[in-house]
């Protein structure tokens, strides 16, 4: 089966698997939204991050004796960067979430990619990280000005607009630290060791909260006062891991064989435009001002990465 999978992956254009994979993980982004209303944004990532942590051990199980020796014996800094590594990776999804809970969510994706271009202007040497960056910051303020003069929803766009700006800035680090351990080697199994520090990290201030709200739902929630609602909503929080996170990532590893990291990174830029797209479906209609800010920002990245071959990575 895993063979199979691999195969046909290996002939559909990267393209399509690109765009298939941002409708995949987008629809179940605006499908949390939804479940927001049963439990808050925070405890929502929690198990988001929590049951890809899972299904990353059951899959890499770096636990096992050939690989103990070369991911648990290792230095101060390479456990720094590890550690660092995982928690720019749960601070980056938990942020997400605050923010997509206070603002559409083609405009939170929109705003996020400050994050790589950021990387790209601070490690880049040529004319397109410059000029890239200075488009994604036209749109960016566009789609702030809007946002704040003209309210609505039942959120804070505010709020949102600080959430997203530091989740951005932890997809940053995340690119920065993720391609010095994977430099290292064993870059799936030693994500798998950063993630679980992260989500052990994230579990001090989430858990018990976390939990409780999934066995004792607030008192706003719907069907999950219903009995039976508490393993419905389980059900639910481990498909949206599934789908927007376990498997992207893993499908992503697959395509990044396939490609210049540049090439990748561009075709990465339609990810707005579907996260608007699939945002539509579920009422979130954006004005025609928000609609260039993010054509802006799908403009830059496609300036900023369309020269580049030096590795980065994707959410």
């Amino acid at each position: 089966m895993k063979k199979a999978v691999v195969n046909i992956l290996n002939r559909v254009p990267v393209v399509l698997i690109v765009i298939g994979e941002a409708l995949v993980i987008y629809t179940a982004t605006a499908i949390a939204k939804l479940a927001f209303t049963q439990l808050d944004p925070l405890y929502s990532v929690w198990y988001r991050v929590g049951f890809m942590t899972l299904l990353l051990l059951v899959w890499r199980r770096p636990w096992q004796r050939a690989k103990r020796d070369r991911l648990f014996k290792r230095s101060a800094r390479s456990w720094g960067l590890v550690v660092l590594l995982g928690c720019a990776l749960v601070l980056m999804n938990t942020m997400f979430y605050v923010a997509i809970s206070n603002m559409d969510m083609g405009i939170a994706v929109s705003i996020e990619f400050i994050g790589p271009l950021s990387v790209a202007v601070i490690t880049g040497r040529s004319w397109r990280e410059r000029l890239g960056i200075g488009i994604a910051a036209v749109g960016v303020v566009l789609l702030a000005g809007i946002s704040l003069s003209n309210p609505a929803g039942s959120g804070s766009f505010l709020i949102g607009l600080i959430a997203i700006l530091i989740g951005g800035s932890m997809w940053g680090v995340y690119i920065v630290t993720g391609r010095r351990v994977a430099a290292g080697g064993n870059s799936l199994d030693n994500l798998c060791i950063a993630v679980t520090i992260g989500w052990i990290v994230q579990s001090l201030f989430l858990g018990v909260p976390a939990v409780e709200h999934v066995i004792w739902p607030k008192s706003d929630a719907t069907w999950a006062l219903e009995p039976g609602g508490s393993f419905k909503l389980l059900a639910l929080l481990f498909t949206i891991s599934l789908m927007a996170s376990f498997i992207p990532y893993v499908v992503e590893q697959i395509t990044l064989r396939r490609t210049t990291s540049g090439a990748f990174s561009v075709m990465q830029s339609i990810n707005p435009a579907v996260a608007v797209a699939v945002g539509l479906v579920f009422g979130e209609i954006p004005g025609v001002g928000e609609l260039i800010g993010v054509a802006l920002v799908i403009f830059a990245v496609i300036v900023t990465f369309s020269g580049d071959a030096a590795p980065t990575k994707g959410k």
